[in-house]
């Protein structure tokens, strides 16, 4: 039943309907008013009451120096306590943005602090560390638990009913600024529900009927331009585990808010092999949903969505969230990856091997007995960040790859399947993270304050691709006339040893299949088939192949295909020409890459990419003067790109211009204050510069953010004694598949 105006009469009730479009910015909404600046009056800061900071003060456990939020990267515009009251909850907001309400209440954000698999890590790390360590978890799942000061032995008060609600709209609503260091690296303002113009804030007094009579005022405290840049987003979901969490040094989890800005989405980096529309964190994840129940904020019948469907699939399962795991499942589906059986290879009986690509495009023979290689292609389509992104230690994605006989459907080979036990083949072809703890043993549990270092760290960046291999032999003695190749990119949360841990009983939770690729391969001829309408087209998927290779470090073999790529499409040419020149600089054939880079500046005189690649290339050849025109002529038009202020940076070093490269590597660290190179060369420059304080806290950064040396020998003995994880770790490597293996494979759907 629809919740009834709280507001007197009709009259109150017309006004909402009359102001409903002018509110479309307000709580829980974003509009081009805030983006050109309203509401971005500076705050005025009113700290609490001295009485609250006094008494959780009293027996508030400070541990980790003064600022009472660390480790975590959070701070408040005080830099002192919130009271927990002042985090009211999302109820009050449900009144006026019901379908909002509904979208937070089934999202993760809504669960960030009770859902069960977080609540058992979150109490691993307080029975094995102490609860002050989970400021560095809680600052983005319970910031009213954080700035409340509930997070200490002995905290001044035992209610928290914030618990429940997470990430609550009143406290990412109240964020006023971000650091970019993630980890919670945002700015906590004191919540309310009003801001005068005069930055008077109001709060707990503030009755719906004020909050319509004054919409600028509470725009102005539920909106600001941050809360709509990726940065806003990087504050939590960018994540490293600091010393003061694991007593031995930093280690990075993820960026994810990084990884979109060095992307094409971001159009902030000329590198991605693809050029693309722009789109940020919001336009992805926020898009509009339709707004059934009451909601102020809708317009033309919908709202952002709240729920930031993206990859999380157990929450929804597990709270029975139909909508939520309904929306999820379509995310993940919406052709944000794709897979391609793109090449067979077979080897011949006199030796050597012959390549048939694209395999669908081709005419050829197979007979039985012939020993055949599928690369099988996984693209990076439209995600602006790696896949699968941040925490890849306790999820599964994964190809399941199957050759069946194509009369009877029965499995002859079959790889990455899902074991009748719930468990995970162990050879599939995955995209993990292994974390290994100090004693060399597998961190499946997630105690990420145990990890010494990751052993693999498998992933597809953003417009990137890989490349699976599987061989096998096609049936010379079972009478099979021809087979069905299946390839399937496939994605489950959690793993089943977490999920099982978490949970302390066993659960199968849905496995996702978010691309497909078949194809029948016929014993004698097999035919060209003609172009589907719709269907990538030949030059893309080569370009894709060809990428692939690259990151699996097959560099010459990436330059033949991208040389495949520039003749089969005049559009793309210029890019693919850089492309083999980028393959042709790892193998140092630079002469030859200058020559394709020139043809593609030919092309495009102001291809920012092969502008890059010259540059490079003046600079390995001495002329340091060229080489610097053309950096500067990138960063014209990519000012924020960080490898050309690196590059740049490194050219002024060589010119004794301190003062230049001092201004590129803080610029770098503007962008990402924890880009390791960048500390390290102010470091140097500081040093030079007479600027002894500065470039000693830069050697202390330096230090804590480097690769520790000695890891390096603990994931190598681990991937020894794990040749089921070691072969996954090697960029380039192939499936061996055995006669039967998977064909009792557990439930086909899980």
């Amino acid at each position: 039943m629809r919740k009834a105006y709280p507001f007197a009469g009709r009259r109150a009730a017309l006004k909402l309907a009359l102001l409903a479009l002018a509110v479309t910015a307000c709580l829980c909404s974003f509009s081009a008013a805030a983006a050109n600046g309203d509401g971005d009056e500076k705050e005025k800061a009113q700290a609490p009451q001295p009485d609250y900071t006094q008494l959780v003060a009293k027996t508030y456990d400070y541990r980790f120096g003064q600022n009472p939020f660390a480790p975590s990267n959070a701070t408040s515009t005080t830099g002192t306590f919130i009271p927990g009251s002042k985090f009211i909850s999302a109820a009050r907001c449900a009144t006026c943005h019901g379908d909002t309400h509904a979208q937070w209440r089934q999202s993760a954000h809504g669960n960030a602090f009770r859902e069960p698999f977080y609540q058992k890590n979150v109490k691993d790390i307080i029975s094995q560390r102490n609860i002050a360590h989970t400021r560095h978890c809680e600052s983005c799942h319970n910031p009213a638990a954080l700035f409340s000061g509930a997070l200490t032995d002995k905290p001044a008060f035992k209610k928290r009913p914030f618990d429940e609600e997470g990430v609550s709209c009143i406290a990412c609503h109240s964020i006023q600024d971000v650091n970019r260091r993630g980890i919670g690296g945002y700015v906590m303002g004191e919540p309310a529900l009003l801001v005068k113009a005069d930055g008077t804030r109001r709060l707990e007094d503030v009755t719906d009927q004020e909050i319509l009579d004054n919409v600028d005022d509470h725009r102005r405290a539920m909106m600001r331009p941050v809360l709509k840049s990726p940065e806003f987003c990087g504050a939590c979901h960018k994540s490293q585990v600091p010393k003061e969490l694991n007593d031995y040094k930093f280690l990075r989890a993820f960026m994810v808010a990084d990884e979109l800005q060095m992307s094409s989405f971001s159009k902030e980096s000329p590198h991605p092999f693809y050029v693309r529309d722009k789109e940020t964190c919001n336009t992805c994840h926020m898009k509009p949903e339709a707004a059934p129940l009451f909601d102020v904020a809708a317009e033309n019948g919908t709202v952002k969505s709240h729920r930031w469907a993206a990859a999380n699939t157990a929450l929804p399962f597990f709270y029975k969230f139909g909508e939520q795991l309904d929306a999820v499942t379509k995310f993940l589906e919406g052709d944000v990856m794709g897979i391609d059986i793109f090449a067979l290879r077979r080897q011949k009986p006199e030796g050597g091997e012959e390549l048939i690509a694209p395999l669908n495009r081709s005419n050829f023979k197979i007979e039985r007995g012939d020993t055949l290689t599928a690369d099988v292609v996984l693209t990076n389509k439209n995600l602006g960040h790696s896949f699968p992104p941040e925490l890849r230690d306790f999820y599964e994605a994964h190809v399941e790859f199957t050759v069946a006989d194509a009369a009877t459907g029965r499995a002859l080979f079959r790889s990455g399947y899902i074991k009748p036990d719930g468990f995970l083949d162990e050879s599939a072809h995955n995209y993990k993270t292994y974390l290994v703890m100090p004693d060399g043993t597998f961190n499946d549990k997630h105690f990420i304050w145990k990890t010494r270092v990751i052993a693999q760290n498998n992933q597809i960046g953003s417009g990137r691709s890989d490349v699976a291999r599987y061989r096998f032999q096609m049936p010379k003695d079972l009478g099979v006339e021809a087979v069905k190749i299946t390839a399937r990119l496939r994605y489950r949360r959690f793993t089943k040893v977490f999920s099982d841990y978490a949970l302390g009983k066993s659960v199968d939770f849905p496995i996702v299949t978010m691309a497909t690729a078949e194809y029948t391969l016929k014993v004698g001829e097999n035919a060209a088939a003609a172009p589907v309408k719709g269907a990538m087209p030949d030059w893309r998927r080569w370009n894709n192949y060809g990428i692939a290779l690259f990151d699996n470090r097959q560099f010459p073999q990436a330059a033949d295909v991208f040389a495949r790529v520039a003749e089969l499409d005049e559009a793309y040419r210029a890019m693919a020409l850089t492309n083999r020149a980028l393959a042709l600089i790892e193998i140092d054939r630079w002469d030859d890459a200058s020559k394709l880079v020139d043809a593609a500046l030919e092309i495009n005189p102001n291809l920012a990419r092969a502008l890059f690649q010259r540059a490079r290339i003046r600079r390995q050849r001495g002329q340091l003067a060229e080489a610097e025109a053309d950096i500067r002529r990138v960063l014209e038009a990519f000012p924020r790109d960080r490898l050309s202020l690196q590059q740049l940076g490194e050219l002024s070093k060589i010119k004794h211009d301190l003062e230049t490269a001092r201004d590129c590597y803080e610029r770098i660290l503007k962008i990402d204050p924890e880009d390791t190179g960048s500390h390290y060369n102010l470091m140097l420059i500081y040093r030079k510069l007479g600027m002894g304080e500065q470039a000693r806290a830069e050697a202390k950064i330096f230090q804590d953010l480097k690769d520790d040396p000695g890891a390096l020998v603990v994931a190598s003995e681990f991937l020894r004694r794990h040749p089921e994880m070691k072969g996954e770790s090697v960029p380039f490597h192939v499936h061996d598949l055995t006669r039967g293996a998977g064909e009792v494979a557990g439930t086909e759907e899980r």
